[in-house]
């Protein structure tokens, strides 16, 4: 089993395995209405730059702008359900408006991975855990941050 923890500092937001070892590190820019995101790995390169465009804090639409990432891949979102379609796999999971995140990722509709976010005192936790270590989990990992990154960056 395979589990990982969002941190956030002043400067990025980072996705740690349990170790503390850094799996990737989000930093945002802001722009009027749009944020760009840049996800770098452990060892500061590049891997995907990604802009939400957002009309009074709701967010319409997600783009890719670069990916150095090993699959090509599109996000989709539709209502609260977020996926990635690579090749043949669909990755997913879905959100929730009202209470802790509490979901499943998976995987052509096998269930690989589960998202618990933990209350505390000063900001929520959210913990991320994996049946398996494999490839999968990583583009999990980016299809949480895709989804989710503008709800829980500070930035």
């Amino acid at each position: 089993m395979m589990e990982y923890k969002i941190v956030f500092s002043k400067k990025s937001t980072d996705l740690v395995d349990m170790s503390g070892n850094i799996i990737f590190k989000t930093f945002c820019k802001n722009y009027f209405f749009i944020r760009k995101y840049l996800v770098y790995d452990g060892d500061d390169n590049l891997l995907l730059i990604f802009q939400k465009t957002d009309v009074l804090l709701f967010f319409i639409r997600t783009k890719i702008l670069v990916s150095n990432l090993n699959k090509q891949f599109e996000f989709r979102d539709k209502g609260l359900t977020f996926c990635l379609l690579m090749d043949n796999l669909i990755l997913k999971f879905k959100g929730q408006v009202i209470g802790l995140l509490n979901s499943e990722f998976k995987a052509n509709n096998k269930i690989v991975g589960h998202i618990k976010e933990m209350p505390d005192s000063i900001n929520n936790s959210m913990i991320l855990t994996f049946l398996e270590e494999n490839e999968i989990n990583k583009y999990c990992l980016i299809l949480f941050i895709i989804a989710t990154v503008n709800y829980w960056d500070p930035h």
